[in-house]
């Protein structure tokens, strides 16, 4: 149901297709981005790129680039104190201009951010989140197979609080600005079924977010990486492949990209070139400076030679991985050409 609607939303309207102004019950265009690539194997890996700009000290270490300088060294058995702080967030960012911030998991961690700060912080990365249901002993279980005991919060099942609370900050936020990242753990398992839990309710929650707030509000449906375990990873051709390249939809406003018809062009030009969690987080500073260039991390002192460009811009059609700081082991270009040979 919601790859269905994404895709029913990726043609223009028939109002931009007839140079018509669009309107606010235009809702979004979707577009698809086919080779948006993985950095690393795991969450930690991508998501650090994607909220900092930095890679984490695994990335660091094996490849030579920057890792995010306040990750707390030899985690997990080391945990950082209570007022252990960091301020390299996409969060910091869109805060110093003005928005009010949200994280939400349906774990009972920070996801990532476990590396920077303990549960019980006293410095908080967002200025809302919501994690605590989740640590009840019959869902905080497993947490890498995503195998609770239950999957339900009494009558329903264990996302949708998640939902909900993501609708609700956005509508007490409405008119104002606002970033909230929300990391569903369904598609973290290897039997695939249990994403189809979720289908339905996230197809109706996109639905109700694009009549209320898709004339004003940007979505990224991101996986961070594919599944890279289980039978249908294990001794798979396919299995490599979609794990180097996860689903990744941008949803803009119509009304958006009538005004600003070179944004359309570059978001389109773009779903078959080649980029990365790092060029995703310039691009979301790019969208707090546009149509001027965003200002990114300083990697000219790095060993790698990574150069983060955001999708708000045509990227080259030649890109390599290295200039988007993809290790040769698992460049998708060098896996498509060894597998099709």
């Amino acid at each position: 149901l919601t790859r269905a609607l994404l895709e029913s939303w990726a043609t223009p309207s028939a109002a931009a297709a007839a140079g018509q102004a669009a309107t606010q019950s235009d809702g979004w265009r979707a577009f698809r981005y086919e080779r948006f690539a993985v950095v690393g194997s795991n969450s930690p890996r991508n998501q650090f790129p994607l909220l900092s700009g930095y890679g984490s000290l695994e990335y660091a270490r094996d490849h030579g680039g920057l890792a995010l300088d306040c990750i707390v060294p030899g985690f997990p058995d080391t945990r950082a104190p209570t007022n252990h702080s960091c301020h390299r967030w996409v969060f910091d960012s869109y805060r110093e201009a003005g928005y009010t911030t949200m994280f939400g998991t349906n774990m009972c961690d920070w996801g990532v951010m476990e590396e920077v700060y303990p549960f019980d912080t006293a410095a908080a990365p967002t200025d809302h989140h919501l994690m605590q249901p989740w640590c009840h002993v019959d869902y905080d279980v497993d947490k890498l197979y995503f195998r609770p005991v239950s999957r339900c919060f009494g009558p329903v099942p264990a996302h949708e609080p998640l939902l909900t609370y993501e609708s609700q900050f956005l509508a007490a936020y409405e008119g104002a600005r606002r970033l909230s990242w929300t990391v569903y753990l369904e598609g973290h398992e290897p039997s695939f079924r249990v994403m189809g839990s979720l289908d339905a309710a996230l197809a109706a929650h996109l639905l109700a977010l694009r009549a209320r707030h898709g004339h004003d509000t940007a979505i990224f449906l991101v996986s961070d990486h594919g599944i890279h375990y289980g039978t249908f990873y294990d001794g798979s051709p396919s299995g490599p492949r979609e794990h180097a390249t996860p689903l990744l939809y941008a949803l803009l406003p119509r009304r958006t990209l009538a005004a600003w018809p070179q944004l359309e062009g570059a978001l389109s030009a773009n779903r078959r070139r080649l980029f990365s969690p790092f060029d995703l987080h310039a691009t979301l500073l790019h969208l707090l400076s546009y149509p001027h260039p965003p200002r990114l991390p300083d990697w000219s002192t790095a060993a790698i030679p990574l150069r983060a460009k955001s999708i708000l811009q045509p990227l080259p059609r030649d890109r390599e991985c290295e200039d988007a700081g993809i290790p040769a082991s698992i460049c998708p270009c060098l896996q498509h050409a060894s597998t099709d040979t």
